[in-house]
């Protein structure tokens, strides 16, 4: 018996061992497919920008993938614009633009532009703090006479705020001239009044656009004269108007009063116009000015308004 219940224990056992065996047997699985491998993006520091965090409760550090940009206001502070139009134009086989300069008495520069592609086209005029519009014509030619602010005078050609021209010249007879310029935007008919010696609207000492005098009477030192410079035409109008004074003859006991004119119009009445006055005295530094002039209400449509109030800090005065 005792021979029995040992060979039934041994059976057992060894029954129980292969029964393990043969369950422990399917771990090669045939339906298992191979693991892809995944490359993830790293930032400057070698570290993935993407993944699981060692431990869940753990943020990803999302700082490390940051890159640091320089405030806007650091470069471009409002004191510091960058003044637009100093883009140069990529030159084009047959479309290059030139433009010439040749001094002219009273201190006034003749300019002749040549544009062969920008035909009946607007463009700007700068020169210093002067800026205008004009137009070419059909074949791409434009000629102004502007008023020199510099001794080395230099005058730039903008299509569409892009300078496709540049040319410089000496003007040395900006030394014996004062300037004023009333430069504004827009279809607004601003016109700038010199009073020489005391005079009133009307008088002999009357000058402005409209009046009989010409640079010939400051070359011989008479009187000055008003250049009106731009077009309306243009789809973004800016106009200028420019008084021009022989400072440099002996006339100890001249004063000028500056005064700002505007007809009244639907479109502007009760509005303010918005306007840049530019001195310059001998070719001295410049001084510009901004001026708001507030117009009247449109029961005053049809009327021209003088605005003297509006110069009374600018009014000039050459002893």
């Amino acid at each position: 018996m005792t021979l029995s219940v040992a060979l039934g224990v041994g059976f057992v056992m060894q029954a129980g061992q292969e029964q393990s065996a043969t369950a422990a047997e399917p771990v090669e699985r045939q339906d298992l497919k191979s693991v892809r491998v995944m490359t993830l993006p790293k930032n400057s520091a070698g570290e993935a920008v993407f993944g699981v965090p060692d431990v869940v409760t753990t943020p990803l550090d999302h700082r490390a993938n940051r890159q640091t940009v320089l405030p806007v206001d650091a470069v471009y502070a409002e004191f510091a614009v960058p003044e637009m139009g100093t883009i140069l134009a990529t030159p084009i086989q047959g479309c290059t633009a030139t433009l010439r300069a040749a001094p002219e008495e009273a201190a006034m520069v003749s300019l002749y532009l040549m544009a062969p592609c920008h035909q009946d086209t607007d463009f700007m005029l700068r020169h210093e703090a002067l800026a205008f519009t004009a137009r070419t014509d059909d074949e791409g030619v434009a000629s102004l006479v502007v008023p020199a602010l510099a001794v080395e005078a230099t005058f730039a050609a903008l299509f569409e705020n892009v300078e496709h021209a540049r040319v410089s010249v000496n003007v040395p007879d900006v030394r014996i001239y004062d300037r004023a310029i009333l430069q504004w935007d827009g279809q607004y008919n601003l016109q700038l009044h010199a009073l020489e010696d005391g005079a009133s609207i009307g008088d002999a000492g009357h000058v402005w656009s409209a009046s009989v005098h010409d640079a010939e009477d400051a070359v011989a030192g008479e009187q000055g004269f008003v250049l009106r410079l731009g077009t309306m035409e243009a789809d973004t109008p800016r106009l200028a108007e420019v008084y021009t004074y022989p400072a440099g003859h002996d006339r100890s006991t001249s004063q000028t009063i500056l005064q700002l004119s505007v007809a009244v119009t639907e479109e502007n009445c009760g509005r303010e116009v918005d306007t840049k006055t530019i001195q310059t005295s001998m070719g001295g530094p410049l001084q510009t000015r901004q001026i708001s002039a507030g117009l009247p209400s449109c029961d005053a449509v049809d009327q021209v308004v003088v605005l003297e109030d509006q110069f009374r800090d600018f009014a000039l005065a050459w002893r």
